[in-house]
């Protein structure tokens, strides 16, 4: 069996290549900037571009199953060229948005629905992974603890369930080699809520010193997050959050149910990535 990795570069693609590694399994990564992937010599590396499907035609000879991400803007062409080759399954890392009221005018809900409707019309074989929000989204903030030792925050007490990108490839990887997953889609989370105040003290615990929360109002968070991000992007964190404060987001027990091992905490995630921090 191969198993083509596109997004090899990401977090969650990262840890599936070496998931799929430890289990013997013949792995293919493709990636815009090939030359920028540091994976072992034993993964074949290949130059693809989403946007681009014919780009796909060497890295997919001969492939079984790929693991793929959600950011395509006209996903019909890539999926059809996944079929056309042969491809048996597809493992999409979608998100848990498609499940919300009003997903489908929701742009963040949209633009994953439209992938996972692409990839059923194909006709391939298919397994959704639709994750919460990412204990990695915390990254944002350790400019600001590593200078400062605060994180300024339109809504503090915003509530969240985030996972670990390692939980997210476990389960890919298990999706990828068996059969067991064909045809569903696990909501994954991490195993507790936490508001952003609270996810700020586990990092300020973990580092060994303490990190304040700044409050923000929602036109100063927006004006500092459009320095970095596009404003479509901007308009879609904020609201979240928004939207998040005094919620109670389900916990899902997917994880711990396809594993066999409890689901890793925000903790964990902060432990892993402490240097991000110090």
């Amino acid at each position: 069996m191969s198993v083509l990795v596109v997004g090899a570069s990401g977090a969650v693609g990262g840890a599936v290549v070496t998931g799929l590694m430890a289990r013997g399994v013949e792995v293919r990564a493709s990636s815009r900037t090939p030359e920028k992937l540091a994976l072992p010599s034993e993964v074949q590396v290949f130059a693809a571009d989403l946007n681009e499907p014919a780009s796909f035609a060497a890295a997919l000879e001969s492939v079984d199953r790929v693991f793929l991400y959600a950011d395509l803007a006209e996903p019909e062409a890539l999926i059809a060229a996944f079929a056309a080759a042969g491809v048996r399954h597809v493992v999409l890392l979608s998100s848990s948005a498609v499940t919300f009221p009003g997903a489908a005018e929701d742009f963040n809900g949209s633009r994953f629905i439209r992938v996972e409707r692409a990839i059923e019309a194909s006709g391939a074989a298919y397994t959704f992974l639709r994750p919460g929000g990412f204990a990695s989204n915390a990254a944002r903030w350790s400019w600001g603890v590593r200078s400062e030792s605060a994180v300024p925050l339109p809504y503090p007490e915003a509530v969240q369930a985030p996972i670990h990108e390692q939980d997210i490839a476990d389960v890919a990887v298990i999706a990828l080699t068996g059969d067991d997953l064909i045809g569903k889609a696990p909501v994954l989370t991490g195993p507790e809520r936490l508001t952003l105040r609270q996810q700020v003290d586990t990092i300020g615990a973990v580092i060994g010193r303490p990190v304040a929360v700044i409050e923000q109002t929602e036109e100063e968070s927006t004006a500092m997050l459009s320095r970095y991000l596009p404003e479509v992007w901007v308009r879609q964190i904020v609201k979240d959050w928004r939207e998040a404060v005094g919620a109670t987001p389900s916990i899902s027990s997917e994880y711990e149910r396809i594993t066999g091992r409890p689901s890793r905490t925000f903790r964990s995630w902060v432990e892993d990535h402490a240097d991000l921090f110090r």
